[in-house]
This record gives structure tokens, sequence and C-alpha cells, in this order.
């Protein structure tokens, strides 16, 4: 797994560039708010940096690998705070903040970060352990699978919320479950508790907007006096 690694990270990146090109990487100078720059730069740094380390553990470049994975400390925490400026100015723009769309989104990034926010979290407490730090490591870009690839259902396909979410959630657990499998004669169980932390925050992501409370928080963050 840990050789082969790198094409998964190369992978997503060249998705990244599928779905965010006709939105974003085509029209960037149409876009006028630095969040959105500065968040895309950190997310494709970070992709950068995962593909670079899996690339260098292949090479059996330990070394470096550990001293380029230092800017992870400095990457991660700016992903979690660009993540929520971005969310914050886009309900800002909404022109109804309890419209469904934005509720719904809404906590699909409290989510997600969340989920990248633990993962890495417990790539780091586990870096000693080669093996158990990789697996974290890919579960952070898993975290990013959701507005990659819902965003190639919806411009490619036509396929919106909630139903793309149906779909990438999908697929997530899907490749986890795989993973999983290829665990099985492996004392590693990352992928397992990964699985249940995804499970545990799909299956409200579709009744979670519904609610009569949530709109009031999604209200007060949005009042926030965030730049």
């Amino acid at each position: 797994m840990a050789r082969n690694v790198v094409f998964f990270f190369a992978a997503f990146l060249a998705a990244t560039f599928v779905g965010f090109w006709p939105t974003y990487f085509t029209r960037i100078e149409a876009v006028a708010s630095w969040r959105v720059h500065a968040h895309g730069a950190l997310m494709l740094g970070w992709c950068l940096l995962l593909i670079a380390q899996a690339w260098l553990i292949r090479n059996r470049r330990g070394s470096l690998h550990r001293r380029l994975g230092r800017l992870s400390f400095l990457l991660a925490p700016l992903i979690v705070v660009s993540s929520v400026v971005v969310e914050h100015g886009a309900l800002v723009r909404s022109a109804g903040r309890n419209d469904p769309e934005s509720l719904f989104f809404a906590y699909l990034v409290v989510a997600l970060v969340f989920i990248f926010a633990l993962a890495f979290t417990l790539a780091i407490v586990h870096r000693r352990t080669t093996a158990l730090h990789m697996r974290y490591m890919i579960c952070t870009a898993l975290a990013m699978f959701d507005p990659v690839v819902a965003r190639i259902l919806d411009v490619r396909f036509g396929i919106g919320y909630p139903t793309g979410q149906l779909i990438t959630f999908a697929m997530i657990d899907a490749i986890l479950l795989w993973l999983c499998h290829l665990d099985r004669n492996t004392p590693y169980r990352a992928f397992h508790r990964m699985l249940a932390a995804f499970v545990a925050v799909q299956i409200p992501a579709f009744f979670v907007y519904k609610t009569t409370w949530w709109p009031d928080i999604v209200a007060r963050f949005a009042a926030l006096p965030i730049p």
C-alpha cells in the first residue's frame, strides 16, 4: 500500500483540476474573494504535499519526508480556518441563509472539516508508526473527496445536492471498506475507525438541515464579524 498510495494522491489531484476547472481555474480573475483564492491555494498545497510525501516514502527518503512533513503543521490549521472563513463568506453572500441548500452545505462543511482535523490529528499522534500515520493521511484526502467529486457530478452531469452527496458518500465508504479489506490480515484498524467517523457525520447530513434549530445556528454564525 505504501508504495502505491502516491498514485492515489496523484489521481485525486487530477480529479481536483477536472472538478474545479470550469468553475474556478478558467475564471480565476472573475473570483474577487481573497478567501477563496487563499483556500484554493492551501488545498492545492495539501494535495501536492501528500504526493511529495508519498513519493519520498516510495523512494526511501525518510529523512526528507520528516523534514517536509513539518509543513503540515502550518497547512492543516490554515485549511481548517480557511474552510470556515470561506463558508462564512458564502453564507453572507447568500440571498437567504435559511434556504435548504445553504443549510445543507453549512453542515457539510462542518462535518468535513471535523473529519479532516480528526484524521490529521490521529496521523500526528501516530507519526512514529509509519503504517498508521500513512493510513490517517490518506483519510485527510478522503475528507476532501466530496467537494471535488460532487462538483464533477454537478458540473458535468447536472447531479446536485443531496443526490450528489448520496453518491460521494457511498464512494467514500466503498473506498474505506476496500481499504479495510486490504487490512484484514494486519493489526491496523485506522480505516475501520475513520469509516465509523465518516458514517457518523454522513447520516445526519440528510436530516440536520431540515431541523428547526440548525437555521438559528447558521444565522448566528453568518452574523459573526469574520473578515
